[in-house]
This record gives C-alpha cells, sequence and structure tokens, in this order.
C-alpha cells in the first residue's frame, strides 16, 4: 500500500527582518558540529548499511528527529522504515537489514500533499588492511554524507519550530545510498508520488569547491529558472547557488533524489566536487569541514525553501 503523504509550504506572513533571528536561535553551528562529530565519529566504523554501526546512526538520528519534533507517518510507530539488502560473500548472498528514518510534519491546509526533504547516512564502511596494522582503517564520510543529515536535522529543527507549514512537509534519512541508492529506492514505492511537489536532496555540503568559490552548485533537469529564483529569494547582491560545474560527472543521476522518478521537481544540493580529493577516501574526516560554510549552506536553504513551493 503506497503512502500518501502531504506538502509543506513556507508561510509569507513573517517579516524580513524577524527571519534571520528565528534563523540565527535555531539553527546554530555547535548542534551541526555535534551532528557531524557523532555520525564521522570511528566508533560508527564508516556507517556501511546493515552493519550495527549503521544501525546506531539510525537510532541517533531517529532520536534527533524525535527532539525536533517530527512525528511518525501514518500507520506507523516508529521512524524507521526497514528494507531487505543483499550483498554476495564467498558466492553466497547474504540478508542485510537497512533502515530509513523518516519523519513528517502534518500540514494544516494540504495534508495530502508533500515536499520531501533527504539526505543519505550510509557511507562506505572501513578498509581491511590487517587486523595488526595500526594505519587508519574507517571510511568517515564527514562530508559524505554527515554533513548534509546534519543540515537535514537543523532544517526539521526549524519546520518544526516555525509552525508555518500548509502541507506536510516530510524529511528522509536514507541509508543504501552508496550501494546504489537501494534505500531511496525501497522508499519511492512506498509513496504515491503524484502527491510529492518537490524532492530536495543534500549531499556532500560541508566542504566547498574551492577557497574562491564559497558556492552551493543546484542540480536539476531544469536548474536554470530555481536557480535564479533562489539568489532572488537572498537578495544578497551575489550568486550564492550555482549550476553544475561538473556536467559530465552525470551527478544528477547519483544520488537519492533520482529514486523519485514521478517527481517533477527532483534538485540536488551540493557544494563539493565530485573530483575532490577526500571523497571516498580515508580523508574524508570532521577535520576537513568547514562548519562556517555548511552553516551558511543551511541557513540560506532554509530561508529560500519557498522558491520550490510556489
Amino acid at each position: 500500500m503506497r503512502i500518501v503523504l502531504s506538502i509543506f509550504c513556507v508561510c509569507l506572513c513573517f517579516t524580513v527582518k524577524a527571519q534571520p533571528i528565528l534563523i540565527d536561535s535555531i539553527i546554530t553551528k555547535e548542534s551541526m558540529v555535534r551532528t557531524v562529530n557523532t555520525l564521522a565519529h570511528d566508533s560508527m566504523q564508516g556507517r556501511l548499511t546493515g552493519t550495527a554501526e549503521a544501525i546506531n546512526a539510525a537510532e541517533f538520528i531517529a532520536a534527533e528527529f524525535e527532539k525536533a519534533g517530527l512525528k511518525y507517518i501514518t500507520g506507523k510507530n516508529s521512524y524507521f522504515l526497514q528494507y531487505s539488502v543483499f550483498f554476495d560473500f564467498d558466492l553466497k548472498r547474504v540478508w542485510y537489514k537497512g533502515i530509513n528514518v523518516l519523519g513528517a510534519i502534518k500540514g494544516t491546509v494540504y495534508p495530502d500533499s508533500s515536499i520531501v526533504f533527504c539526505a543519505h547516512y550510509d557511507h562506505i564502511g572501513t578498509k581491511n588492511i590487517g587486523r595488526k596494522s595500526k594505519k587508519d582503517s574507517i571510511y568517515n564520510g564527514a562530508n559524505d554524507n554527515a554533513s548534509g543529515v546534519a543540515l537535514l536535522i537543523e532544517l526539521a529543527k526549524y519546520y518544526t519550530a516555525t509552525k508555518m507549514n500548509r502541507y506536510t512537509l516530510v524529511f528522509i534519512a536514507f541509508s543504501g545510498e552508496e550501494q546504489g541508492l537501494l534505500g531511496s529506492a525501497d522508499a519511492a514505492t512506498l509513496f504515491e508520488q503524484s502527491y510529492i511537489k518537490a524532492v530536495l536532496n543534500f549531499d556532500m555540503v560541508g566542504r566547498p569547491i574551492n577557497s574562491w568559490t564559497k558556492k552551493c552548485m543546484v542540480v536539476a533537469e531544469k536548474p536554470n529558472p530555481i536557480i535564479k529564483e533562489l539568489n532572488a529569494e537572498l537578495n544578497s547582491g551575489e550568486d550564492f547557488f550555482i549550476q553544475d560545474m561538473f556536467p559530465l560527472e552525470y551527478m544528477f543521476k547519483r544520488s537519492d533524489h533520482y529514486s523519485f522518478t514521478e517527481v517533477k521537481k527532483r534538485v540536488f544540493f551540493t557544494a563539493t566536487a565530485p573530483t575532490d580529493r577526500f571523497y571516498h577516501t580515508l580523508g574524508d574526516e570532521v577535520g576537513t569541514i568547514d562548519f562556517d560554510f555548511l552553516l551558511t549552506v543551511t541557513k540560506n536553504i532554509a530561508h529560500c525553501c519557498k522558491v520550490f513551493l510556489q
């Protein structure tokens, strides 16, 4: 049975001066540092889908969703949506449990339409370097994608606190992205996608492309109108949101928004080049994250989301 959810819409009944004060009081650098530190800690062992550590990560995110005030979706009694994951080891297919973490804010006017905000929390686990080796063997995935989850949690806190949603707002932390969008592919079958107005995905937003291009790339099928509207909402005199600088990397097809094939507006926010030197390496550590930049990205996205609701 497909789940019908509903969309989030930002009411325009606040003053320009009041909104930044509210954002600053709810979306904080300290909170984002804590989230990234927790998910990218060595104890999480790289958050490989199907492992005990990935379940620990899911439990942490669920606790953050609860603290933010997100509710279970109709018919569920937890934030978890489980699915089957199969890996081949020594010519044997082994079953593992994949977990997506999902919470929602019910819409007050149009509860049967929704916008999905999402980010994957899994990474690629550990490197086999031998038991006696003292070398680093953990792919911590601080930017990929603890940073995106930190952004997701802050948005959940912000939109719950503002209480401005006429439509249902849905937050999903996916697992299985690194194995081929497994978690989002499973979740997409559970939703009546015709009721989803947009899917906004956040992946690798904790490091800028380089020191002189501290921007956020917007990857979509038709990005130009979206980018124009986003920058107009910021009204800052600069283009913070920019086009995909790496079109030959085909990023639009490489993250979880792509699983929602029936949704017209599927938008991917990313700040790091896919050729980033830390991408899928042991060096993707917390110390490489630019938290001031991550905070700016998060606040700008929170401020501009009403563009997707028109």
